[in-house]
């Protein structure tokens, strides 16, 4: 089966009451269901009232995917992380 190449817009959260950030993430899926499945169960992603956090899923090339994949690696907002510390 062929891989397809999908550019989700998702709602993204934790930014206060009724605060939100639209962000472009890219993904793989068999097709466009699976990826709107995909980026709804991203984490940070808004669920509350729409039941969905996903705004659009478009089909892309190739090219644009990696140029997607390297622009999510420079995406201040992606790159938080807060490591725990098991004692």
């Amino acid at each position: 089966m062929k891989k397809r190449y999908f550019k989700i817009l998702l709602d993204y959260g934790h930014l206060g009451n009724r605060n939100s950030l639209e962000v472009a993430r890219y993904v793989t899926a068999k097709n466009c269901v699976d990826a709107l499945f995909l980026g709804n169960r991203m984490p940070r992603v808004k669920r509350k009232r729409e039941k969905t956090g996903v705004i659009k899923v478009i089909e892309i090339s190739y090219s644009e995917y990696l140029r997607g994949q390297k622009n999510e690696a420079d995406h201040s907002y992606l790159l938080t992380y807060k490591s725990r510390k098991c004692s």
